[in-house]
């Protein structure tokens, strides 16, 4: 994939170290910029110094909650165009339920397993956005 605009930056957030670095190997190859985070505070402290076109979250980790995180992007004025995609292995219902999908800045899902067309489709449609 060639980009003729700037490279855009994805943060994954992912307590298995196996698909955060083979997440990000694929995104590097296809000329993105990668910001890797293990759980929810990593990834807020990190959006303090930079702002990604796109947050690949982990529905499903220790510490912080998906809610809480949520919670402090949206507070945060700068971060405010930043589009989330959630990755998950829990069944929509139950996210549903949980209230995850009501922030505007929830712009998709992928379900674990992925592949790598449908995770690149829903970055490429989020950057677009």
């Amino acid at each position: 994939m060639t980009r003729e605009a700037e490279t855009k930056t994805v943060m994954i957030v992912d307590d298995e170290p196996d698909v955060l670095n083979k997440i990000a190997q694929i995104l590097e190859a296809n000329d993105f910029k990668t910001i890797k985070a293990k759980d929810g505070q990593e990834c807020l402290d990190k959006l303090k110094d930079i702002i990604p076109d796109v947050i690949l979250l982990d529905i499903m980790m220790p510490g912080l909650t998906t809610k809480e995180i949520l919670r402090a992007i949206e507070k945060d004025s700068k971060l405010s165009t930043v589009k989330i995609i959630f990755m998950t292995a829990v069944h929509l219902p139950e996210a549903e339920e949980e209230g995850l999908f009501a922030s505007q800045q929830v712009v998709d899902f992928i379900e674990k397993p992925f592949t790598i067309t449908r995770m690149m489709d829903a970055i490429e449609k989020a950057i677009n956005m």
